[in-house]
């Protein structure tokens, strides 16, 4: 079996670095560490975002809005003293039980394999992909020097990419929820109305706010 983080690191070095470039990122991600080279720019992405928001707040302000005024309480109910806690109903049963059992997070070579399949699922957006679709997807992986069963991996992948629903499952950590984003961001051109819903819904699974959204796609980050 290849290993799925460097092949993660092929792709992504072609779509980030650039077919022949060296050094910086390109060289991080091929190297192996694929996987922790993505998930600090879903971290660095979030720095250069704040550091804009921060520089926005910055600037000369205008006049302060009039706060709205404070809502006066109401009066407790009848036999309750003032400033008494009402007493909280008791969970109903099994929820506790669900608590205690979180979903399970992706972590190793299934979030390597999720990034590659969020791209994959990506270049699907608008539709089935045909032979020569996916031979031009391969044609411009030329520069990661793909070996024969990672070729037939991602063409197995193009066969049957996964539900939105499937990507996003126990997708938990932020900063790995901005990286897939990305990479679905840097996998397509979002020119057509199915693209468009496709991303939007796929952000709104990965619980990102739509000020971030934005700037990664507007940075091509």
């Amino acid at each position: 079996m290849f290993n799925t983080e460097k092949l993660l690191g092929k792709i992504v070095g072609e779509i980030i670095g650039g077919s022949g470039k060296k050094g910086g990122i390109a060289d991080s991600l091929t190297s192996g560490a694929g996987l922790m080279t993505i998930v600090g720019l879903g971290v660095g992405a979030m720095e250069i975002f704040k550091d804009q928001q921060q520089k926005k707040a910055a600037s000369p302000p205008g006049t302060a809005p009039t706060p709205p005024p404070t809502p006066s309480t109401p009066p407790p109910p009848p036999g309750a003293s003032a400033g008494s806690t009402p007493p909280v109903p008791p969970p109903p049963p099994g929820a506790q039980t669900q608590a205690q059992k979180p979903p399970a997070a992706v972590q190793g070579d299934e979030l390597a394999l999720r990034m590659i399949q969020v791209m994959i699922a990506a270049a699907h957006a608008d539709g089935v992909m045909d032979d020569e679709e996916k031979a031009t997807v391969l044609k411009k992986l030329d520069g990661a020097r793909l070996e024969e069963e990672e070729k037939n991996f991602l063409l197995q992948e193009m066969d049957s990419p996964l539900t939105i629903e499937e990507l996003t499952s126990g997708m938990e950590d932020p900063a790995t929820c901005r990286s897939m984003y990305m990479l679905a961001v840097r996998a397509i051109t979002i020119d057509t109305p199915q693209e468009r819903e496709w991303m939007d819904r796929l952000a709104a699974e990965l619980n990102l706010g739509t000020d971030i959204k934005d700037f990664i796609e507007e940075q091509q980050l």
